[in-house]
């Protein structure tokens, strides 16, 4: 398995800000994936235009570009359903799917 991050970095490579792309780093540990990342900075955007994208973060999962740090945890829960789960089940989803909606309206 080869899991591929688009991440977020300022002028120094190693800063990397983006608390969506801390989100799906996040999501990918708990899983326990291995993941390689890659620096990407908002002059970049044609290197993740390819993907259909112009923010990260955006994972490329053998081949399969994934983007949007809510559409990737979902995606790695379905993908992946033998790893630890992100949600705890679907009543977990459920309540995550209200939370970011709720706090999205404001």
């Amino acid at each position: 398995m080869s899991i591929t991050l688009y991440d977020l970095a300022g002028a120094d490579e190693h800063r990397r800000f983006s608390p969506y792309c801390w989100r799906t780093k996040m999501a990918l540990a708990h899983k326990g994936l291995g993941f390689t990342t890659v620096p990407w900075r908002y002059a970049d955007k044609a290197v993740i235009a390819a993907f259909g994208s112009d923010r990260v973060p955006v994972i490329v999962d053998n081949g399969r570009p994934v983007k949007d740090s809510w559409t990737i945890a979902n995606y790695l829960e379905d993908t992946y359903p033998d790893q630890p789960s992100l949600f705890g089940g679907n009543g977990g989803r459920a309540a995550a799917r209200f939370v970011r909606r709720r706090t999205a309206a404001r």
